[in-house]
């Protein structure tokens, strides 16, 4: 019989895409998993696309059977699966949560479980981009080896302090939506200018650019400042551009952080005071 490895409680946009790209990665057998998801159509297009692994509606069961337990669930779902399943979870349970705003302490608290935190990307869908990982003092060295191992196939894997995962989540987890808004926009703008190129054509220019310069940035390891330097001439039509962003992104940028570390804050208070009281 194989060992289950890792168990997934939680079966939406993330957990799917995790559980399909560690499959994927081929760092995880999918016999060596088993999902929990209370949606039963959801546990027959499971096993459509890996018979062989297991599934099952009772958190519990993915507990019992697993000692890395990834928590998909919503940051104000963790109290109750957490409460639900802690008779099933023993001192060398691993949980892993992406729940961001739910403190490492608290839930090693009600669990009495080792903790990660574990800020995914959408961009491990394609095996790629970073994986922001947390590991609290009880998390052995092995343990951690085998976590960041596993995540190592789907994406880069960066250690981060709790207190910094909130920024460095701007800069990972939200950056494929802001990419996308701020070249959307881009786009858009073009579109007001007097040309016959239709918005598709433009697309396809900015996004085939934008993956010529990510490979440049990565397989060049060309820094920003470099990238400028390659392109804008001095004095020319790039340098008028490049001048106009230095200008006018900073505020952009600083009003964008403010609004989103500002939501962050509320979200992680009302998190906090549902996690009073256990």
């Amino acid at each position: 019989m194989v060992m289950i490895k890792v168990g997934l409680i939680g079966y939406g946009s993330m957990g799917s895409m995790l559980v399909g790209s560690l499959i994927r990665s081929g760092r995880i057998k999918p016999e060596e998993m088993i999902v929990s998801t209370r949606t039963k159509n959801k546990l027959q297009d499971i096993k459509n696309l890996w018979d062989s692994i297991n599934v099952t509606e009772d958190n519990c069961e993915a507990v019992r059977r697993a000692k890395y337990i990834i928590l998909c669930v919503k940051p104000l779902q963790i109290k109750d699966v957490l409460l639900e399943t802690r008779h099933c979870i023993t001192p060398d349970t691993n949980i892993i949560s992406i729940a961001g705003s739910v403190p490492m302490k608290f839930i090693e608290k009600v669990s009495g479980a080792k903790v990660t935190k574990l800020t995914p990307s959408l961009t491990s869908e394609v095996l790629d981009g970073i994986s922001l990982v947390c590991h609290s003092a009880s998390v052995s060295a092995e343990e951690r080896e085998y976590i960041e191992t596993l995540l190592g196939g789907i994406s880069t894997v960066m250690k981060v302090k709790e207190e910094d995962l909130e920024l460095a989540a701007e800069l990972t987890s939200c950056m494929p939506g802001f990419i996308a808004a701020i070249f959307r926009n881009l786009v858009d703008s073009a579109m007001r200018q007097e040309s016959g190129l239709g918005r598709k054509e433009a697309e396809e220019m900015v996004m085939r650019t934008l993956y010529g310069t990510a490979k440049l940035f990565i397989e060049k390891n060309m820094g920003f400042d470099r990238m400028i330097e390659r392109v804008a001439t001095k004095g020319g039509i790039t340098e008028e551009g490049v001048n106009v962003f230095d200008e006018m992104l900073p505020e952009v940028f600083d009003e964008m952080f403010r609004r989103t570390l500002a939501k962050r804050k509320v979200v992680r208070e009302k998190v906090e005071s549902g996690l009073e009281n256990v």
